[in-house]
């Protein structure tokens, strides 16, 4: 990501601080933040039988009768389609959107944009399932299911739609930063998004985090890597 915004920052006034210490004091305010949405996430999942189960596997010592093939399988179709559909779709307006975050990608190098896929598959699913997505449905049962405790469907729908479209919105203010945010790209922002982010809140619900994790991380790698290369230069 830092990558793609490298204009704008070469562009800034310089900063104060040396830029090694800057990365150090980000990653520190995101290892904290990731600590606090995973304990929060996790804490609530159980009440809701939300979770991840490897991980919790490993942290509480439970039996599980998922595997780490079994959320493989079950993600990484599911994120190869949704990657083949979202490249589709942004090769389609790429050339009326040329500010599109995608477009910047195509000229960083590979190796940058694998770590970002690795960054859509933990940071993006551990903020946006497991803590997002996992709150919704909570605060829906202690309203709306006051007799049960069992996750109704109709709450995760409504759960996951609204954790979709706040994951949308949420891609709003760094897109800002490289272009001029209009109804149409928030349109589009809202549809992509979506597009992604129903069917992974289902792996979620359905198969648990990691299976969310794998099909987030195959559909970047199918953006990021392979799309990109049917932009038009």
């Amino acid at each position: 990501m830092l990558e793609v915004f490298r204009p704008l920052i070469q562009a800034s006034p310089p900063i104060p601080i040396p830029l090694p210490l800057l990365v150090l004091i980000g990653v520190a305010q995101n290892l904290l933040l990731l600590a606090v949405v995973i304990g929060t996430g996790l804490l609530l999942g159980k009440k809701i039988r939300l979770g991840a189960p490897l991980l919790e596997r490993w942290l509480y010592h439970e039996e599980s009768s998922v595997r780490a093939a079994d959320s493989f399988k079950a993600g990484a179709p599911v994120g190869i389609a949704v990657g083949v559909i979202v490249t589709l779709i942004i090769l389609s307006v790429a050339p009326h959107m040329p500010g599109l975050p995608f477009v910047r990608a195509a000229h960083m190098p590979i190796w940058k944009r694998v770590l970002a896929c690795f960054y859509g598959g933990i940071d993006e699913e551990v903020l946006t399932r497991l803590f997002l997505l996992t709150l919704f449905a909570w605060l829906g049962v202690r309203i709306f299911q006051k007799q049960k405790a069992r996750l109704a469907p109709a709450t995760f729908w409504i759960a996951n739609v609204a954790a979709a479209v706040l994951f949308g919105l949420g891609h709003l203010p760094a897109a800002s930063r490289v272009m001029q945010i209009t109804p149409e790209v928030v349109v589009v922002a809202l549809a992509l998004n979506g597009i992604a982010a129903i069917p992974f809140g289902y792996l979620y619900w359905k198969r648990g985090l990691e299976s969310a994790m794998v099909a987030h991380f195959c559909a970047d790698f199918v953006l990021y890597i392979l799309g990109v290369m049917f932009l038009k230069n």
